[in-house]
């Protein structure tokens, strides 16, 4: 029997060497191998930043952010100009759950973790418009219910684009704080 895990008991933090990663398996190989063999490299090549996340000590899922652009042309956010051929954003290069954890709430813990990441960097350090991401076909539903919208132009792809744009989500919290 599964069952929720609140967010108030899993916890996120960088990779780093100490890490031991041999018990994670989720069930994509490409996403076992790239966490156990190539993410701590990449990190050190400053090519991505992975964060794992915990629950009870266990090892129980990853994100891994990098640096993206995406086409004016290919989003669709109610702007009838854009000023630029491209945008800036941060793309969720991979995501995933160890199998034993799956549909307890952490892959929706750990997409609401990178865009919590993602909008600290982009509401004080850098311009940073869209959160970005290539979904799998049968992830598509999970990134649409958290207001990810397809790139139209390209939704038959193997991966498909999606971008989640940050400027309305920064002007709320903004009129937030300033009530």
């Amino acid at each position: 029997m599964s069952f929720i895990i609140p967010d108030s008991e899993l916890h996120t933090i960088p990779l780093n060497k100490n890490h031991n990663l041999s018990s994670f398996s989720c069930l994509s190989r490409e996403l076992n191998d790239f966490l156990k063999n190539d993410a701590f490299n990449d990190q050190n090549n400053l090519i991505s930043r992975t964060s794992l996340c915990f629950w009870k000590n266990e090892l129980v899922g990853f994100f891994t952010l990098i640096a993206d652009t995406i086409e004016a042309k290919a989003v669709i956010d109610g702007l009838e100009h854009y000023e630029y051929r491209k945008y800036p954003g941060v793309k969720i290069a991979r995501l995933s759950v160890d199998s034993r954890f799956e549909r307890r709430g952490i892959g929706t813990y750990l997409l609401l973790a990178a865009i919590g990441k993602t909008l600290s960097v982009c509401d004080s350090i850098i311009g940073c418009r869209y959160i970005l991401v290539d979904s799998k076909r049968n992830s598509i539903g999970f990134y649409q219910l958290n207001e990810f919208k397809l790139v139209e132009k390209y939704k038959n792809r193997e991966f498909v684009p999606m971008y989640l744009n940050m400027q309305p989500i920064i002007a709320e919290m903004n009129t937030e704080t300033e009530n």
